[in-house]
């Protein structure tokens, strides 16, 4: 097995900052939600919300589970490595049913719609590819 590194994107100092910063995004957009009215222009607050909220969460989680040195060695690499590539290999084969669904007017999706469908495709698919692949036990 490699000997692991200090990596400063995986420090304690970095993870608390994403924390603090994450809970000002979300301060930021709670205060321009309440004082701004909805139909005016600049109203960018459910950005920050959001942005804030997974901020909080992944960095209060990271810190609460405390610094652990995850081994990684050639299998847990190329399984992540296939996990990532079946789930790029099935948001190309869901833009291809999107493309054609639009283009036989059975549903034509909003750019919204698209982003975000595509978006929670690909990481969630990603992850269960790769839980399913480390329970399979290796890729060939």
């Amino acid at each position: 097995m490699e000997q692991h590194t200090q990596n400063p994107g995986k420090s304690r100092t970095w993870i608390t900052v994403m924390f603090i910063c994450g809970i000002l995004m979300l301060g930021v957009g709670l205060i321009q939600m309440v004082r701004l009215p909805v139909p005016s222009s600049g109203h960018h607050s459910a950005v920050f919300i959001s942005a804030g909220t997974v901020m909080v969460i992944l960095a209060g989680l990271r810190l609460w589970k405390g610094e652990k040195d995850y081994m990684q060695d050639e299998r847990t690499k190329k399984i992540g490595a296939y996990g990532l590539s079946y789930s790029w290999f099935l948001t190309f084969l869901v833009l291809f049913v999107v493309f054609w669904a639009n283009y036989l007017n059975l549903w034509s999706p909003d750019a919204r719609t698209l982003s975000v469908l595509l978006i929670l495709m690909m990481g969630l698919s990603a992850k269960i590819f790769q839980v399913y692949l480390f329970r399979k036990g290796d890729v060939e």
